[in-house]
């Protein structure tokens, strides 16, 4: 279990087909899970808790941005298998920008 990390829970950088499964996190400012650059492959994201007791708690500012670009799970690319977790209070459940990053950012 992760507890009142002041920024990130789990982050998953650089790494390709990796399971991040089975975690809890708790109040864990800016974002849940992270996946950090886009250019992480083919992981599954499964069956996490992820709860924020009130989202003013959980929402900071962080990557140079203001504290509504947080989330549960916070990804950059996507290429990974979300699956079957549960989010609760944070602003955002998902964050992604999408197309915005198509390549990654590292």
């Amino acid at each position: 279990a992760v507890v009142d990390s002041q920024q990130i829970g789990i982050t998953i950088h650089g790494t390709h087909k990796a399971l991040i499964d089975q975690n809890t996190l708790w109040d864990v400012r800016a974002a849940g899970i992270f996946t950090e650059d886009g250019n992480e492959m083919n992981n599954i994201i499964s069956y996490n808790a992820i709860i924020c007791s009130r989202w003013q708690v959980c929402a900071v500012p962080w990557l140079g941005k203001d504290s509504g670009q947080g989330g549960g799970i916070y990804m950059i690319g996507m290429t990974n298998d979300v699956l079957y977790n549960h989010i609760a209070g944070y602003q955002v459940g998902l964050y992604t920008p999408g197309s915005a990053f198509p390549n990654g950012q590292g």
